[in-house]
């Protein structure tokens, strides 16, 4: 029997067509009958389309599109984005073409519907499947994020139907939504999502924990409402004697994924061992309000030290914005209760994300506010340089590091925010304002003092980049580098010169190729535990004048910091020398000992034959800090290469190792 076709589904047919234009009128400013007839024609389109078609549970599958669509409104879309959700898999799953979508509901729409049906359609098996699909979900989402909100709807659906599903199946989707979905929600700052999908993953991945602390926390919840009721009554109170105008103030629960997490967290048993369950929420009118109304609730609660947020000044790196503290004292209570304020603008962002950002700019034309894409400082950079890796593994590599990582920001002297992973560096930062800016990179002062280039930035740092044109990436920055987008222009850089390396040289008598455009040749040190395979790196130069201080005798092995007397030479002392410690930090430079030696390749020329020699030194750690090419006969290629070691012995066994590359006549030490 085809449900399709039973009176019960055609009720139900119109009263979920009567559902959706409700939902959508109840946040849409100036839905006329014109953009109803849009949705509605896109809404009996999809039905015919899927007509003679079911699901797992035998449902008629236009049912999981309406689904899909209802809680796609939960983060109040435009109505692109809406007509596309009804018609996602409508290329995909029937013969509509992508040209009668276009011809019916417009270009836009078309693309969504190609971008959302170009994730799934993916013809390869097992794992290397999986990262294509999710290749193909970062590539559409880099060119329209409204990709993402209809993919994340129709993945909540999927997430709250997987009883019907193997249980095989059931684990690795409910696994694949909480390491990249989840993530994804999250730093485009769509709570809604972020939430429905962690506890619908963590009841599919563990059913017993999920329902043991569902009953824990069912059994503390009329506890835990006589609470909020009375904190929410003594705060209206406060704010209505002060004359603070205020649109609501309500509770807050965590949901049931982060209770978890926060167990594990402190090693707990029983959510009645967490005590910051609990929190309020304040909504205003205007910005100054929310700092208004903290400076009420401090003066009348005892704020905890160390636990104000201030993320007006300094929103996180979706572009949440709210000010949160924890106070003791509501409600006659002894426990930590947290309290975020923030204004209606900015709570509509932090529920909703992007998807309804034009929402309350109540314009006659809305749609989808690309500049909202910007504050996120992730889609157009980070995704757009990810995309482009070609193996599928270092794909998932980077872009899991690149979902997962906490973010912080930092400054231009002149006041531009760029996002970071945490932790990241200099270098990372260079990255992020101009991939010319991190190859030229040679040096940084953070906060006006220069700093060596793995140094780890705070949020809220000042960083200027000293550049120099030039210069090519340094590969040793490949070891300390946190954002993907900074991994990934460094390699394509280093990818490049070593492709011109490998072109075939010419008859002329010398032929020059250099890997870093630097002074050869380090400036003699005579100090006690060097010798002459030693040599003194400054701001990323080799080769610049230097000598020893009297107050401090520094070893190979230990920090150095190279200080600039204006005069000819640099005065080298160690990092914790206390005279040091005494000078002006803004003529201090980094800078390193190194290991350094110089030796010759004699071979056969050939193509491929750079790119096998750093595979030999780059494997073992040796940096080639420079090489030159002569060609003094017909197919005889001589490099000489200078390169930074490691110790004596791995050089040794590199230098075994070219002897026996094809083509190479003599490999000599000089």
């Amino acid at each position: 029997m085809n449900l399709a076709t039973t009176p019960e589904y055609q009720a139900q047919f119109e009263q979920d067509l009567n559902d959706i234009l409700y939902q959508v009128e109840h946040y849409y400013p100036n839905l006329d009958e014109a953009k109803k007839d849009k949705i509605k024609r896109a809404y009996w389109f999809a039905e015919k389309a899927h007509q003679n078609q079911s699901r797992f549970s035998g449902e008629p599958y236009f049912i999981h599109l309406v689904a899909a669509t209802k809680i796609l409104l939960q983060i109040q879309p435009d109505l692109e984005t809406i007509c596309a959700c009804l018609l996602h898999d409508v290329i995909e799953d029937t013969p509509v073409t992508p040209d009668e979508i276009e011809r019916r509901f417009g270009k836009r729409i078309r693309f969504l519907c190609e971008g959302v049906e170009k994730i799934t359609k993916v013809r390869l098996q097992g794992k290397e499947r999986e990262l294509e699909s999710l290749r193909k979900l970062f590539v559409a989402m880099a060119k329209d994020v409204r990709v993402i909100f209809i993919k994340l709807a129709d993945r909540i659906h999927n997430l709250s139907t997987l009883d019907h599903v193997p249980p095989e199946k059931r684990t690795r989707i409910a696994r694949e939504s909480l390491q990249i979905y989840v993530p994804v929600a999250d730093r485009l700052g769509i709570h809604e999502f972020k939430t429905q999908m962690e506890d619908l993953c963590f009841k599919n991945l563990n059913p017993e924990e999920y329902e043991m602390l569902s009953n824990q926390i069912k059994q503390s919840k009329k506890v835990r409402e006589k609470f909020i009721n009375a904190a929410e009554k003594e705060i209206r109170k406060l704010l209505t004697k002060a004359e603070v105008e205020f649109v609501t103030v309500g509770g807050r629960d965590k949901n049931l994924y982060s209770v978890s997490e926060k167990l594990k967290k402190k090693n707990c048993n029983h959510v009645s061992e967490i005590h910051d369950l609990l929190g309020l929420r304040v909504i205003v009118n205007e910005h100054s309000d929310c700092y208004r109304v903290l400076g009420l609730i401090h003066s009348h609660w005892k704020p905890m030290p160390g636990r104000f947020k201030d993320y007006i000044a300094v929103p996180k790196a979706n572009g949440y914005q709210s000010l949160h503290t924890t106070v003791l004292g509501l409600a006659q209570s002894k426990v930590p209760t947290e309290i975020q304020i923030r204004t209606k603008a900015m709570h509509l962002d932090a529920e909703y994300g992007p998807a309804a950002h034009w929402a309350y700019k109540q314009t006659s034309n809305a749609r989808f506010d690309e500049d909202y894409l910007e504050k996120t400082s992730w889609i157009p950079e980070d995704l757009a340089e990810i995309t482009q890796i070609k193996s599928s593994e270092h794909f998932f590599r980077s872009i899991s590091e690149s979902l997962s990582a906490k973010r912080i920001h930092v400054l231009t002297p002149k006041g531009d925010v760029k996002n970071l992973p945490a932790h990241s560096t200099p270098i990372d930062f260079a990255y992020a304002i101009h991939t010319d800016i991190g190859n030229q990179c040679f040096g940084a002062k953070v906060n006006g003092i220069i700093k060596p280039l793995n140094h780890e930035l705070s949020a809220g740092d000042v960083v200027d980049i000293m550049t120099k044109a030039g210069r090519v990436p340094n590969p040793e920055w490949l070891k300390f580098v946190k954002s993907a987008s900074a991994r990934h222009k460094i390699q394509a850089s280093i990818n490049s010169h070593t492709k011109e390396d490998e072109k075939p040289l010419d008859n002329s008598p010398r032929v020059k190729t250099q890997i870093r455009t630097t002074p050869l040749g380090a400036a003699p040190v005579r100090e006690a535990g060097f010798n002459s395979d030693h040599s003194i790196i400054i701001g990323n130069e080799s080769g610049l004048g230097h000598h020893f201080p009297k107050c401090c005798s520094p070893l190979p092995h230990q920090e150095i910091v190279a200080y600039n007397t204006r005069g000819r030479d640099f005065v080298i002392h160690q990092k914790d020398c206390k005279i040091l410690a005494k000078l002006e930090d803004e003529r201090k430079l980094e800078a390193q000992v190194v290991m350094q030696k110089k030796f010759t390749i004699t071979a056969k020329d050939r193509v491929g034959l750079m790119r096998d020699y750093s595979a030999i030194l780059s494997e073992r750690d040796i940096f080639i800090w420079d090489v030159k090419f002569k060609k003094p006969k017909n197919e005889t290629l001589i490099g000489t290469f200078t390169v930074h070691i490691p110790d004596s012995k791995t050089f040794r066994e590199a230098m075994q190792a070219l002897q026996g590359v094809d083509n190479v006549k003599e490999v000599q030490v000089i």
